[in-house]
């Protein structure tokens, strides 16, 4: 299905886009929260990241190593640079083969899985990308069509 394929090479490069934008922010404005905010920015991108990590690793079989809670922005970058290559590598792969997620205590098919991954990132960058304009950051290019036109990969 090179459709999944196609829609986790657009999660990587509107990961890239966002924290493209948070590089505009000060140091401080990651860990500040606003009103109406349910989080920091850090946090969010942090539990964003955390959740590709973990999902690659699952359906990869391979262990996860839990990250120190707090992450700089670079090393957050650098962990969303390698979930996005492995999960572009995975919707390549055999989508019907199961894993399982203990918190759910249910197994999922890697499509369903890759699908999860797509639909939380998704959510939690538009949660960031609506927090910008606060701290005086203009949101970032989230738009699918602005990458195929982009040709971006």
């Amino acid at each position: 299905m090179d459709e999944l394929a196609a829609l986790h090479r657009f999660n990587a490069w509107a990961n890239r886009s966002l924290l493209a934008g948070l590089r505009r922010l000060r140091p401080d404005q990651l860990d500040e929260q606003q009103d109406g905010m349910y989080s920091t920015i850090r946090r969010v991108l942090h539990h964003l990241a955390m959740v590709e990590e973990v999902y690659l690793a699952m359906m990869s079989g391979g262990q996860f190593d839990s990250p120190p809670a707090v992450r700089s922005l670079d090393e957050l970058e650098r962990a969303l640079e390698r979930t996005g290559r492995g999960l572009v590598e995975l919707a390549g792969d055999d989508l019907t083969r199961a894993f399982h997620v203990p918190w759910f205590d249910r197994d999922l098919t890697r499509a369903d899985g890759l699908g999860q991954v797509l639909t939380h990132s998704i959510n939690h960058r538009a949660d960031i990308n609506q927090w910008l304009p606060r701290f005086g950051v203009d949101s970032t290019e989230q738009d699918y069509v602005n990458f195929v036109m982009a040709g971006a990969e």
